[in-house]
């Protein structure tokens, strides 16, 4: 009988028993913390003590320095800022206006009325109650006017009307002539006490003194004897640029009166300083309500070429205004501008 035997097994693995995990504690003893050292305090180098103070004191000095400089600074700009600001541009340089011939005068003031009495309007129904000579332009400071504006006395209604050209209410009576009818007695509103100069005050004329600065005196004299020119007053000056500059104020009875007179001076009046003359036109000038505007030029040129005479004629109301000016060197208009349009301002 065949024996069977069984084949051989595989001899089973034999397991490796795991690691056995030693605690720490157990294997090791515990471990203390050495205490922290404490530092000894180390007195310090005298020499590193007084570097820091001198460098302490370096950077005090440097910030009462920079405190300083800052303070500069404040106030030089605020010192420069109200030097430019303070002073009127045309005062300071480089800033100033290049000058043009303007004159400088007082501020305009208007003299006061009599009480119950109007003020002239633009459509000239109302005429002028004041006193003729505070009407006046003042002389310039360049002519040695004064910068004060002026003080009027106690408003008066001026000279008595007479149907003639007289002569000045302050004037001495003359003997009746042709030509020169006899002067009122002097009257409270012009004294002849008072001297013009003294007071300030323009001049009281005759009115046909104007006829007298005419080519044709006795055509000028029948025109103001015609309208019956009441009253007259002139103020002149010559101002340092040599040029000479004459206002008349010529007062009539009413408007139609010194309308025609204006009229006619403008159209046929030949001063003696400037035989021909021409008319200019002045449609650029401010307007001033209330005046009627003229003006006129000399033919005759000065070496810079501005005319050497100029003329203006105003009419307002029943004032008729003739403004003067002559310079042998040439009358420049910007003056001429500038006066005739003040005289106006105070006509109206």
């Amino acid at each position: 009988m065949t024996d069977q035997s069984a084949p051989p097994t595989a001899p089973e693995a034999v397991a490796v028993p795991e690691a056995v995990a030693v605690p720490e504690a157990a294997a090791a003893s515990e471990t203390v913390a050495a205490p922290e050292a404490v530092p000894v305090p180390v007195p310090e180098d005298p020499a590193v003590l007084a570097e820091q103070e001198a460098r302490r004191d370096r950077r005090r000095k440097a910030a009462v320095r920079w405190s300083c400089a800052a303070l500069v600074f404040v106030l030089a700009g605020t010192g420069t800022a109200l030097a430019v600001t303070a002073p009127e541009r045309t005062d300071l340089p480089g800033l100033a206006t290049a000058g043009d011939g303007r004159y400088t005068f007082a501020p305009l003031t208007l003299p006061p009325l009599p009480a119950g009495k109007a003020a002239p309007d633009d459509k000239g129904k109302t005429p002028h109650h004041a006193d003729l000579r505070h009407l006046l332009l003042p002389a310039p400071k360049e002519a040695g006017g004064s910068l004060t504006p002026p003080v009027f006395p106690a408003p008066t209604l001026g000279p008595t009307p007479s149907g003639s050209p007289t002569a000045s209410p302050a004037s001495p009576a003359s003997p009746a002539s042709p030509a020169s009818p006899a002067a009122p007695a002097p009257t409270a509103s012009a004294p002849a006490a008072t001297p013009a100069a003294a007071s300030g005050l323009g001049q009281w004329v005759p009115c046909d003194a104007i006829a007298e600065e005419q080519q044709d005196a006795a055509r000028v004299h029948a025109l103001l004897l015609e309208e019956a020119c009441r009253a007259a007053t002139v103020r002149e000056w010559t101002a340092s640029d040599g040029t000479r500059t004459q206002i008349r104020l010529l007062r009539f009875g009413s408007f139609r009166e010194s309308w025609e007179a204006f009229g006619a001076l403008r159209a046929k009046a030949r001063p003696k300083a400037a035989p021909d003359t021409r008319t200019t036109p002045h449609d650029s000038w401010d307007t001033v309500d209330g005046t009627s505007l003229t003006t006129m030029e000399s033919t005759t040129a000065g070496p810079g070429g501005a005319p050497t005479a100029r003329f203006g004629y105003l009419s307002a109301s029943d004032i008729l205004a003739v403004v003067t000016m002559t310079n042998p060197a040439g009358v420049p208009v910007t003056p001429f501008r500038q006066v005739v349009t003040l005289q106006a301002d105070l006509l109206v």
